[in-house]
């Protein structure tokens, strides 16, 4: 026996010498239980041998092997740690043994050894990038256990309490008998740490952003306590577009434009990003156009209003696109009532779905779709429901001629009305899974979807139909307002993506407008980009000019700053100094525009923004325009999702918890499930999988010949 093979025992014991029978002993051996508690060395004692006859005395055992092998009743050994089976060399020889407790990971956490990392395969987590890869010690730490069991609470939005379930206890005690219970007490507090650690990474990236935009809304909890959030999004140190929640605070009442005005500041304080700010977007309420008028006059005051203030206060588009589509369903509440409750009625009984489905299939209508009951507060289920039941509606018709029970079947006017709103409203819904979608948009991609909406109004608006015509007239009169504000913005963003540049503004112009109007309008646009160029240019120079400084100081060597420029290489120098300035940039925005547009025929989604991060030493000055206008957001929907976690934190077993803990818990979860890039599911995940607001249509009850 080597050196290193002795350094791998347990402890050094003597065996005595055993007399193997056929009788109860050889028995007794043979049936020991393979138990995985793997933590606990096993005692030295007596084993039988791997082979050969039973009646025989077998050769004592002197490796120290055998202190963690045993022999199963089928002739092979395997490890009391692990559980792995050898098969038993009839030589005796123990070299693969020594070989595999060399490696044996339970062996080494019992030990105590440190010796390497212990990976993780990507299998066991769902691993779908490198960064997303989780090491952990060899040597079992309860810290870093329930360190990393605070993260799963504050992650999955779990109560404290679920770390003193009785079988998460006994799951966490099958797989690793060294686990220590941790109370619920405990977990509290090791939750606060967890956020607190997240808070001061964020804290330190906000540090190297140059321009950060804000949405905010506000949020009654079951408690009647009012709750605002604030989410940041800006653009990090490898151009990808982030989002974070920095607050979620009670709002005391009222909540008037000065108390959200005064939230705020004092949350971009706190975060130390006051004079980053670049746009704020608020919904449609005439309270958050005053907080932005009062966060506009603070701005001023200590110039730091970026983007020559053209877009400091953004609109939420979702907000306004709500009560547009509002004003269309309105137009059709008694069709749209009986719609819903008549397929409530056929939901009840699964005699009736039958004969539905029997009915649609007579009549030739595919049932591969699922009827659709809506949800009220959600206007795109509406839309579901409704195109459904057009699809139906023939069968809708056969079976009121069938039940007599049946009262909810539409008139052939509200069909017809039913028809027209359907028609107007499947524009609005492809915008709104743009907007609100799983993807995160850059504002390069508003300007076409938005676009797709007002035309659809302007054709309706424009339309020969009566009903039609006037549906649209208050969708028109509320999305123009909107469209006046936030038409220039969507412009800008469109002629910083390079496969767009001028053609999208020129397209989008010439169809909604006279003719006339189209270069005036195109003009405004070019006068605020250059304006806005014009800004980063100067602010480019100022920085090229102090960084050119600095280094010809530190060429000029240690002395010279003290000696005045006296002839020679020092009078050079002087001159160029001089010169610093005289020469205007170069224009990168005119060259751009002239370059041809970008063709991206991969199949893969373009990124604006690693394009210009890629093109970034073409174009310094412009990239960096780009880069903070690419972020701003049309929509508080990031800030909206924010009141669903508030709502499951704040549930009714829950209510009475601390203001400051539920903003620790909303916010810190926000933050570790962004920090991990493979999806993480939270209760939200689960009833959204588990909810079926479809029903399915029974077939095959009937054969048609």
């Amino acid at each position: 026996m080597t050196q290193s093979q002795a350094s791998v025992a347990v402890e050094t014991t003597n065996i005595e010498e055993v007399q193997v029978s056929s009788g109860g002993d050889s028995k007794a051996v043979a049936e020991e239980p393979q138990t995985n508690e793997s933590a606990e060395t096993p005692s030295p004692t007596p084993s039988t041998a791997c082979t050969g006859d039973s009646n025989l005395k077998k050769r004592k055992r002197t490796s120290e092997i055998w202190l963690n092998f045993k022999n199963n009743d089928r002739g092979k050994v395997y490890c009391v740690h692990c559980q792995k089976h050898y098969k038993a060399v009839k030589a005796g020889t123990t070299t693969h043994l020594w070989r595999h407790l060399e490696s044996c990971v339970h062996y080494k956490r019992h030990q105590g050894k440190t010796a390497g990392l212990i990976p993780i395969s990507e299998t066991q987590l769902g691993v779908v990038d490198e960064g997303d890869r989780v090491w952990v010690n060899g040597k079992w730490d309860p810290v870093k256990d329930r360190e990393m069991l605070a993260n799963v609470i504050v992650g999955h939005e779990l109560p404290f309490m679920f770390s003193e379930y009785s079988l998460f206890r006994k799951y966490m005690l099958y797989n690793n008998p060294l686990w220590q219970k941790v109370s619920r007490t405990t977990i509290t507090r090791e939750c606060m740490k967890v956020v607190e650690s997240e808070r001061d990474k964020l804290k330190k990236i906000f540090k190297d952003v140059d321009k950060v935009s804000l949405t905010s809304d506000c949020w009654t909890s079951n408690r009647t306590v009012g709750f605002m959030c604030i989410t940041a999004h800006y653009i990090d140190s490898g151009w990808n577009l982030q989002k974070r929640i920095i607050t979620f605070k009670d709002l005391s009442p009222p909540h008037s434009g000065e108390v959200i005005s005064d939230a705020i500041l004092e949350a971009i304080r706190k975060w130390g990003i006051e004079d980053k700010i670049g746009t704020i977007t608020l919904d449609n309420a005439s309270n958050n156009d005053k907080a932005a008028g009062l966060l506009r006059l603070s701005f001023e005051a200590r110039d730091k209003l970026h983007f020559l203030g053209y877009f400091f206060h953004i609109r939420c588009c979702a907000h306004i696109l709500n009560l547009v589509v509002q004003d269309g369903l309105g137009k059709i509440d008694k069709g749209l009532n009986k719609i819903r409750e008549g397929v409530k009625y056929l939901k009840k009984s699964q005699a009736r779905l039958v004969k539905f489905g029997e009915i649609a299939t007579q009549l030739g209508i595919c049932t591969n779709i699922s009827l659709c009951i809506d949800v009220k507060t959600r206007w795109n289920s509406t839309y579901h429901m409704l195109d459904v039941a057009i699809h139906y509606k023939l069968a809708f018709e056969g079976y009121a001629q069938r039940d007599s029970n049946f009262e909810w079947l539409p008139r052939r006017d509200q069909w017809e009305k039913a028809e027209k709103v359907r028609n107007l409203l499947t524009v609005f819904n492809e915008t709104t899974k743009v907007f609100s979608g799983s993807s995160y948009p850059t504002s390069n991609l508003f300007l076409v979807e938005i676009f797709n909406v007002k035309k659809a109004i302007c054709d309706a608006y424009v339309s020969n139909d009566e009903f039609t015509r006037e549906m649209s007239l208050a969708m028109y009169e509320k999305f123009e307002k909107y469209w006046g504000e936030m038409n220039v913005l969507m412009a800008v963003a469109s002629i910083l993506d390079p496969r767009l540049k001028m053609v999208s503004v020129k397209f989008v112009y010439g169809v909604l407008y006279f003719r006339d109007e189209v270069e005036s309008r195109i003009d405004v646009v070019m006068q605020k980009l250059r304006a806005l160029y014009d800004l980063y240019a100067k602010e480019f120079m100022s920085s090229s000019e102090a960084a050119a400084s600095t280094a010809a100081r530190e060429a000029a060597g240690p002395s010279s700053s003290a000696q005045p420029y006296s002839g020679g290489t020092n009078n050079f120098w002087r001159y160029l100094e001089s010169t610093w300035g005289e020469e205007p940039p170069v224009a990168d925005l005119d060259s751009y525009l002239k370059e041809p547009v970008f063709q991206h025929r991969s199949s893969s989604p373009f990124d604006v923004l690693q394009w210009w991060k890629t093109n970034a030493v073409r174009y310094p000055i412009l990239s960096k325009l780009a880069k903070d206008v690419l972020c701003i957001p049309i929509t508080t929907v990031s800030s909206e999702s924010a009141f669903s976690a508030g709502g499951r934190i704040l549930d009714d077993y829950r209510s009475s918890l601390k203001e400051n803990v539920v903003e620790n818990l909303v916010c810190g979860g926000d933050w570790i499930r962004a920090n991990t890039r493979a999806e993480m599911q939270t209760i939200e995940h689960a009833a959204k999988a588990e909810e079926d607001l479809t029903v399915k249509i029974p077939i095959g009850q009937l054969s048609i010949n």
